[in-house]
């Protein structure tokens, strides 16, 4: 994602259906970002041609009528739900009305709950990245640094569990 950032892409249906995952080495997992039909080239901050993409992902700009005037932190919003999916391994909001969840995330009162257990680094990230606001959330970049600096404080946690 920082790499089609970089070149003005915006995906527009960021979520883990669309994450293919290589773990034929286990210490270095490879992810690549797949079904690019939603994705457009964004040229000063308008973005071209038309908005959509899968309900439970969508940021607030997408769904509150101003979508012509977006930018690729529609992206890190929807990054924040795939940190939550990942952590949970469950689909956000499976069991709520269309309308719920698009009130929910425009007004701001919706957002998955995050588990007790949850690292706090994982959590203040999804978060940042869900945020209401475009301009609280990290670029692409900025999450990258954060999520490489996590493994070293994530790890001795998961070795004293026996597993991770």
């Amino acid at each position: 994602m920082e790499y089609l950032h970089s070149k003005s892409i915006v995906h527009f249906d960021l979520k883990c259906d669309n994450l293919l995952v290589n773990l034929r080495d286990p210490q270095r997992p490879i992810c690549k970002v797949g079904d690019f039909g939603l994705s457009r080239i964004k040229r000063n901050t308008l973005v071209s041609g038309g908005v959509r993409g899968t309900l439970p992902w969508m940021a607030p700009e997408l769904l509150n009528g101003s979508s012509s005037r977006v930018s690729e932190k529609v992206d890190v919003f929807s990054f924040g739900i795939v940190l939550w999916e990942i952590l949970t391994g469950e689909e956000p909001y499976a069991n709520m009305h269309c309308g719920a969840i698009i009130g929910g995330i425009v007004n701001n009162t919706l957002r998955p709950p995050i588990p007790e257990n949850c690292d706090p680094e994982w959590r203040k990230l999804m978060e940042q990245c869900w945020s209401a606001n475009p301009d609280v959330r990290p670029s692409f970049t900025e999450v990258t640094d954060r999520l490489r600096a996590m493994p070293a404080v994530l790890q001795p946690r998961g070795q004293a569990q026996g597993n991770r």
